[in-house]
């Protein structure tokens, strides 16, 4: 089940007054395209109104780290409005996604006036950190084998669309993977391979697409109990 969007949060009021102000573009922005990025100055925050957005973090050596999928209804670029600070991530729509566009001035003044909204953007920035948090453990501190898993399954409940081949990850390559969790191409390659052969994981359609044939049982295979340890053979087993 999915978790509650910032407007999911909002009464009626509340989503009333986010609707009355801000700036709603007429056209989508296409998939693939930027809707904000890093290190430019965070002079106003979107709200999406339909589609999806990646969150990327990009580092030193053009390497670039997976940080979260945003959907319908929530909150992008809030963070840096609130701390006056550049953006540090860039996010890019995954589909045709339209958002509602904030200046800072307007959105400050709708937080002045509106105490609950203020409560609710300060409640998801919280959450958003402590997701930050978990998935940096989970995904980062797991062995080398269950890594690849691990980030697929977040990412297929994040953005998985589900067609008849299975659930479907878009606009991901062997690439990306590798390069998120710095094992680089060839590793993740290998680690997908692995991964079909327990038929976990299918045949896509593209390279840019990866299909999850049975989640539940990549599930278990991400998170299931480590296997036990066999005791190292020695030569005085063969003596007995």
């Amino acid at each position: 089940m999915r978790h509650k969007t910032f407007w999911d949060t909002l009464d009626g009021d509340e989503r009333k007054a986010m609707e009355q102000v801000g700036r709603a573009p007429r056209d989508p922005v296409e998939p693939g395209g930027t809707i904000l990025r890093q290190s430019d100055l965070a002079d106003r925050v979107a709200l999406i109104i339909s589609g999806a957005c990646r969150v990327l973090w990009h580092g030193e050596n053009e390497r670039t780290t997976y940080l979260a999928s945003r959907r319908r209804g929530e909150l992008i670029g809030e963070m840096g409005l609130l701390d006056h600070g550049p953006r540090n991530a860039t996010v890019m729509a995954l589909n045709r996604t339209y958002i509602r566009w904030y200046g800072r001035e307007t959105f400050e003044g709708l937080l002045a006036e509106h105490p609950g909204i203020l409560r609710k953007v300060l409640m998801t920035v919280c959450a958003r950190l402590k997701e930050s948090d978990h998935h940096r453990v989970v995904v980062a501190c797991a062995p080398a084998r269950l890594r690849l898993a691990r980030l697929l399954l977040r990412l297929a409940e994040a953005e998985g669309e589900t067609t008849a081949l299975g659930i479907e990850i878009r606009q991901v390559t062997q690439e990306d993977l590798g390069d998120w969790l710095g094992m680089g191409r060839e590793a993740a390659g290998r680690r997908v391979r692995e991964l079909q052969g327990l038929g976990l994981l299918g045949d896509a359609p593209t390279r840019s697409r990866i299909v999850v044939t049975d989640i539940e049982g990549l599930r278990r295979h991400a998170f299931g109990p480590e296997p036990e340890e066999q005791p190292s053979h020695t030569a005085e087993d063969d003596d007995r």
